[in-house]
């Protein structure tokens, strides 16, 4: 059975929002059926300044997705910010019910772990299994089906301040959209990128927002430090704008439709005429913007790996680098030349959805849905009517409107 879910992602430059239809048959079979993004307002590094501006940004994402859909979106899985997070090793046991592990104990063992673990200033984010262990056997990531007596659990609890992460989810269920699940950023990240390779790794991943970098070390798919960087790409936009005297809307239309985040590949013959604000003429040369870019992009990226060398001194065997910067042209060699030969710029291909800008909402579906099977729960965010309609809009106007149509032509815009 398909089970359809939405991911919402908080971003401090944009609101992301996208809809995936997971089918359990396969690990890459998810299908994104829409995705939006839309400006955010009344945020600024993480921290709510403007509840209306806010909430109103979220109301027009909201309302964009549900008339690309035609169904009312009612749940979502919240990814959060993980500023102040706090990652602890705890363990749990349980008697097994049964004799035979299903998803009742697998639910009983994590809530056995997470007990007593932190204190009423904070909030459970998530609890990821490192291992499984029934009775004296060997560890297993799944024991599902397996027979026993005691489920024992080793698991990497994550908690937040509630202050920090609250703001977040109020401002959602303020506009009367109920909070599924709750993840973090970096973490939902790494479902995204994750392979059976990077399962077995040690590694970090960069996300590279508006204004926060956020960076994440993960041990066998568990981000177990993390850490941010009050600077992202805004920061490259600002320097547009101070160099050639251009108001930031300019600054990144130059930055998105023009420039190179590599100077390397820049084309010294190709320029852009514009008027800037003190209304002189400007010839802008390819190059010389490029090496702007590239300069501060740099600089994240060399910052961001000192964090990474303070969070562990564990051998890295992967870097990934994502968010919505790293679209730029040539951005995945200023990162092999800054970080190196084991990091990479991910790509991110599924097909609705093609932009590094939502890889925190896509992944905050694939962790849901993992959850769901490890625990063996059957989970719709929309009802069967809903779905049965969009699979089948027979009842629609024949005016070319119908949700087929909408639904291909968004693959189109994507």
């Amino acid at each position: 059975m398909n089970h359809i879910y939405t991911g919402l992602d908080i971003g401090n430059g944009e609101i992301k929002i996208v809809v995936v239809n997971a089918c359990n048959a396969s690990d890459n079979n998810y299908h994104v059926l829409a995705s939006t993004s839309v400006k955010t307002l009344g945020l600024k590094k993480n921290t709510i300044y403007d509840e209306k501006k806010l909430k109103n940004s979220l109301i027009h994402a909201v309302k964009i997705t549900e008339e690309k859909l035609g169904m009312k979106i009612r749940e979502v899985i919240l990814t959060l910010p993980a500023n102040r997070a706090s990652m602890t090793m705890e363990s749990g046991l349980v008697n097994i019910r049964d004799d035979k592990v299903r998803g009742r104990d697998i639910d009983a063992v994590i809530k056995d772990t997470v007990e007593d673990t932190y204190d009423n200033t904070r909030e459970l984010v998530s609890c990821l299994p490192i291992s499984f262990t029934v009775d004296d056997e060997a560890s297993v990531i799944n024991p599902l089906g397996e027979i026993g007596d005691k489920l024992f659990l080793k698991a990497v609890v994550a908690t937040s301040p509630k202050e920090e992460i609250y703001p977040f989810i109020n401002i959602v269920r303020s506009i009367g959209i109920n909070i599924t699940d709750i993840i973090y950023n970096t973490q939902a990240d790494y479902y995204t990128v994750a392979t059976k390779e990077l399962d077995r790794k040690m590694g970090a991943i960069i996300n590279i927002g508006a204004d926060i970098t956020s960076i994440g070390v993960f041990n066998k798919g568990i981000m177990i430090k993390n850490s941010y960087l009050p600077v992202g790409s805004s920061s490259v936009d600002k320097d547009i704008a101070f160099i050639y005297k251009v108001d930031l809307r300019e600054a990144r239309k130059l930055k998105e439709t023009f420039a190179l985040s590599s100077s390397r590949y820049a084309d010294s013959n190709d320029s852009v005429n514009i008027t800037n604000k003190e209304n002189k003429k400007l010839t802008i040369n390819q190059i010389q913007i490029s090496e702007v870019i590239e300069s501060r992009i740099k600089e994240i990226l060399k910052l961001a790996k000192n964090e990474i060398n303070r969070l562990t001194k564990r051998e890295i065997s992967y870097i990934i680098v994502v968010g919505g910067i790293s679209e730029l042209a040539g951005f995945n060699y200023v990162v092999e030349e800054t970080l190196g030969s084991a990091s990479s710029c991910f790509n991110m291909s599924i097909i609705g959805a093609r932009h590094n800008k939502y890889t925190s909402a896509v992944g905050a579906c694939k962790y849901f849905d993992k959850k769901c099977m490890l625990k063996e729960r059957d989970i719709n965010m929309f009802s069967l009517d809903e779905i049965n309609n969009f699979i089948s809009p027979k009842k629609k106007n024949a005016n070319n409107d119908n949700m087929t149509n909408k639904f291909f032509g968004h693959f189109f815009d994507n």
